[in-house]
């Protein structure tokens, strides 16, 4: 029984250990997003939230996504969700694009391999894709149930995804919208999964909410990157407490450069 346990907890370090590997490095966040900061705190050692970055002619990506489920049935679907987004992005000229592609490809695959009826429970995935034009210094956003937030001067700017998933229990309703909006020297840009928000803590234990991460997000935005992870996790650490987590966790933020930078 000892043995099993053993063996069962190497699987999963070496599982973890492959998810990782995925992951973009440090060197091509830097290259493609400078200024950007990646919290990422799994439930239990796999998680279903990653991140994914790609470069498409003119428009650089960062993706935040957050496949159905948790452990191990959430992390195969994230080997499955990063197949589809890169068949999708290779044809795409947009966020909102992609998620049409994405969305085909995903229920394309559900379709022909889905033998035990998990469309019927919402398999899918939620994600916030973000396209950077540096060359114009234009962002353009479009979110599957995941917004975009942005910090301009002390105001906080809120762009909401499409109200549905990619995949999911139904078939498309309304089509993915994209905003295009330039970036200004200064702004710094967040997306999440909803695990962040979703986590109870605090004197009362409750979900921190959107609101308690709207105020959390306006004091990170006045932090340097390299400081904002460490804040971040601390803050959440204490907010938690000794409860348990709820969910995985995946937190992003992006500086726009000043011009003098």
């Amino acid at each position: 029984m000892e043995r099993q346990y053993l063996q069962s907890q190497e699987d999963l370090a070496y599982a973890r250990s492959i998810q990782s590997m995925m992951a973009p490095t440090p060197e091509q966040l830097n290259d493609m997003f400078p200024s950007c900061m990646v919290y990422d705190r799994p439930m239990g050692q796999l998680s279903g939230d990653f991140l994914f970055v790609a470069q498409r002619e003119s428009l650089t990506y960062l993706a935040v996504c957050d496949c159905t489920g948790h452990g191990m049935s959430a992390a195969l679907m994230t080997v499955l969700a990063r197949e589809k987004l890169w068949q999708a992005i290779q044809k795409s000229v947009g966020p909102a694009h992609l998620l049409t592609r994405l969305d085909e490809k995903f229920r394309s695959a559900m379709l022909q391999g889905d033998t035990h009826g998990m469309r019927a429970v919402g398999m899918g995935l939620d994600l916030a894709v973000l396209a950077y034009n540096k060359e114009l210094n234009q962002l353009r956003f479009a979110g599957a149930k995941r917004p975009l937030w942005i910090v301009r001067q002390g105001k906080l700017l809120e762009f909401k995804g499409t109200s549905r998933s990619i995949g999911g229990a139904y078939w498309r309703h309304a089509p993915f919208v994209e905003t295009t909006l330039q970036a200004r020297p200064g702004d710094v840009l967040f997306m999440f999964s909803d695990g962040v928000p979703d986590q109870f803590g605090g004197a009362r234990d409750q979900k921190l909410k959107l609101k308690g991460l709207r105020t959390l997000v306006m004091t990170l935005a006045e932090l340097p990157p390299q400081d904002q992870q460490e804040f971040l996790a601390t803050w959440l650490e204490n907010w938690r407490g000794d409860r348990p987590s709820t969910d995985d966790q995946l937190f992003v933020s992006f500086a726009i450069p000043n011009l003098e930078g």
